[in-house]
Protein backbone atom coordinates (compact mmCIF):
# COMPACT_ATOMS: atom_id res chain seq x y z
CA UNK A 1 0.00 0.00 0.00
CA UNK A 2 1.60 3.60 -1.03
CA UNK A 3 1.53 6.00 1.72
CA UNK A 4 -1.31 7.87 0.12
CA UNK A 5 -4.11 5.26 1.08
CA UNK A 6 -2.57 5.32 4.88
CA UNK A 7 -2.98 9.40 5.28
CA UNK A 8 -6.97 8.75 4.21
CA UNK A 9 -7.20 6.17 6.93
CA UNK A 10 -5.99 8.64 9.55
CA UNK A 11 -7.93 11.93 8.01
CA UNK A 12 -11.10 9.47 7.96
CA UNK A 13 -10.01 8.32 11.90
CA UNK A 14 -9.66 11.86 12.89
CA UNK A 15 -12.73 13.42 11.13
CA UNK A 16 -15.15 10.43 12.92
CA UNK A 17 -13.37 11.11 15.77
CA UNK A 18 -14.34 14.91 15.68
CA UNK A 19 -17.89 14.16 14.85
CA UNK A 20 -18.11 11.49 17.42
CA UNK A 21 -17.07 13.92 20.20
CA UNK A 22 -19.53 16.62 19.05
CA UNK A 23 -22.39 14.81 18.96
CA UNK A 24 -21.35 13.34 22.66
CA UNK A 25 -21.08 16.83 24.07
CA UNK A 26 -24.73 17.83 22.11
CA UNK A 27 -26.47 14.39 24.13
CA UNK A 28 -24.47 14.91 27.56
CA UNK A 29 -22.78 18.37 28.66
CA UNK A 30 -20.30 18.52 31.01
CA UNK A 31 -19.11 20.69 33.74
CA UNK A 32 -15.77 22.33 33.70
CA UNK A 33 -14.33 19.79 36.56
CA UNK A 34 -14.92 17.01 34.21
CA UNK A 35 -14.37 19.10 31.06
CA UNK A 36 -10.81 19.92 32.27
CA UNK A 37 -10.28 16.46 33.60
CA UNK A 38 -10.86 15.09 29.96
CA UNK A 39 -8.50 17.78 28.32
CA UNK A 40 -5.85 16.72 30.51
CA UNK A 41 -6.43 13.05 29.65
CA UNK A 42 -6.89 13.54 25.71
CA UNK A 43 -3.74 15.87 25.43
CA UNK A 44 -1.75 12.11 27.04
CA UNK A 45 -3.83 9.80 24.34
CA UNK A 46 -2.91 11.95 21.58
CA UNK A 47 0.42 12.07 22.02
CA UNK A 48 0.37 8.56 22.32
CA UNK A 49 -1.63 8.49 19.23
CA UNK A 50 0.85 10.91 17.27
CA UNK A 51 4.00 9.29 18.13
CA UNK A 52 2.39 5.75 17.02
CA UNK A 53 1.45 7.41 13.90
CA UNK A 54 5.15 8.84 13.97
CA UNK A 55 6.95 5.60 14.17
CA UNK A 56 4.70 3.63 11.95
CA UNK A 57 5.91 5.85 8.76
CA UNK A 58 9.49 5.80 9.66
CA UNK A 59 9.09 2.36 10.20
CA UNK A 60 7.41 2.44 6.30
CA UNK A 61 10.13 3.94 4.63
Amino acid sequence: MSIHSYGGFVKGMAAGLVVGATVTMLADPITDKQRSKLQKKTEGVFKNIGSMIDTAINVMR
